[in-house]
């Protein structure tokens, strides 16, 4: 089951707090945010993400590093963390969703669809009629590639579908005067290459997030660790 999960961590001299949570657009961002107990102010980061499977195993590297560093961890909004499975049929249900709803805010044809996959135009068919993704590290490699960029494209253009769909068929100066979406077509390279280019946009746009300061949860003093 997706679901959000906040997890927090105090050591001596730091907090330290990461969400898992919906975006406004279907997807999910990993906030993380963090400061001196003394009262001096952290910083935010948002982190969009091309699954939630993909948001989870952050969140289990990020345990893994703060355990490192000397934090307890002193809260957590689901205590099954361990348990999840990023490979379950719920799992690739979502993924199927999302990818399908990609391609209709894109306006990507049912053929441009197969080529992006390098399936068969049947096999869009089968996914549309309700079918989910088989477990295939190939396919699966397109699909978190494609939905990662629908993702920075929704981040980058408010939401906004019709200048998304501009955007991917104007010629652009980056990839020498050629479409995205050709691109993307081109090969997996190009797909690679489009995400990587959003991805950076994205960051651009989040490189000066505001300061806040965040209170102390002093029930967390003497937790045990995670």
């Amino acid at each position: 089951m997706e679901q959000p999960i906040t997890l927090h961590w105090q050591s001596k001299e730091a907090y330290s707090t990461a969400f898992l949570t919906p975006d406004l657009f279907g997807g999910w961002v990993l906030i993380t945010a963090g400061g001196k107990r003394d009262g001096r102010p952290g910083r935010v980061r948002h982190q969009p993400l091309p699954t939630y499977a993909s948001g989870v195993d952050k969140l289990n590297a990020l345990r893994g590093k703060r355990r490192g560093e000397g934090y307890v961890l002193c809260a957590t909004g689901f205590l099954e963390l361990d348990d999840l499975d990023p490979r379950s049929s719920a799992n690739r249900e979502a993924e199927t969703s999302a990818v399908m709803r990609a391609f209709r805010n894109l306006a990507i044809s049912r053929e441009q669809q197969s080529m992006l996959l390098d399936v068969d135009v049947s096999a869009i068919n089968a996914y549309l009629d309700g079918r989910t993704l088989p477990d295939d590290a190939p396919l699966l490699e397109r699909v978190h590639l494609i939905m990662a960029i629908h993702k920075a494209l929704h981040l980058l253009f408010a939401g906004a579908p019709r200048q998304a769909r501009e955007w991917m068929r104007a010629p652009n100066p980056r990839f020498d005067s050629a479409q995205p979406l050709d691109l993307m077509l081109s090969s997996l390279d190009g797909l690679k290459i489009v995400r990587a280019y959003l991805e950076g946009e994205v960051d651009t746009l989040f490189e000066r997030p505001p300061a806040v300061n965040l209170p102390v949860d002093r029930a967390c003093a003497g937790g045990a660790g995670s």
